[in-house]
């Protein structure tokens, strides 16, 4: 008896594997590239940069996008985030490029705060911030920033409070104290 329901079992089992939501990763390597991992699908991947004359990226502003590529329209569901790697600026099979518009991505400066979003479909998407080092881009932590809109004028404001978003004097510092440890 317990032999045939083994079959049973393991099939159940695969089911509810291939069921559950595996939220996104996200692990950063030179170039930048981006090693995705889950259980969902990739819509969209956006690269986000401060705005002129700032230090830090402020997330889903879109004056701030410098590379973004989305799936294409005969890729309606976007391909599979597990063991996906993107290099930032070339745009995987599939997919298009929508920023920029013409022509290839611009190198990302060191010395900058940069924001990513990876956007799926079938489980929840990953995000982060990272400093652009000379070639190695360091994942940390930036606190308390968030964006005062999705749409439209777009600011850096502190998350509750909505007061202006102050950036850090000393950069450098604030990476070194907000460094994300993988």
């Amino acid at each position: 008896m317990i032999m045939k329901m083994m079959p049973v079992v393991l099939a159940l089992n695969a089911v509810l594997l291939l069921g559950c939501e595996v939220k996104t990763s996200a692990r950063l390597g030179s170039g930048p590239s981006f090693s995705l991992n889950g259980g969902g699908h990739l819509a969209s991947f956006t690269v986000y940069a401060p705005q002129p004359g700032g230090k830090i990226a402020t997330p889903n502003d879109s004056k701030s996008e410098v590379w973004s590529i989305r799936r294409a329209s005969g890729n309606p569901r976007g391909e599979m985030v597990a063991r996906m790697n993107l290099l930032y600026g070339r745009v995987p099979t599939s997919y298009v490029q929508t920023v920029p518009s013409n022509g290839a991505a611009s190198a990302l400066t060191p010395g900058l705060v940069y924001y990513f979003f990876a956007e799926t479909t079938g489980a929840p998407g990953a995000e982060g911030f990272f400093y652009m080092d000379k070639t190695v881009p360091i994942p940390i932590s930036v606190r308390g920033l968030c964006e005062s809109a999705f749409v439209g004028d777009v600011k850096p404001v502190n998350c509750g409070t909505n007061e202006p978003y102050v950036e850090p004097k000393d950069l450098e510092q604030f990476v070194r104290e907000n460094r994300v440890k993988d």
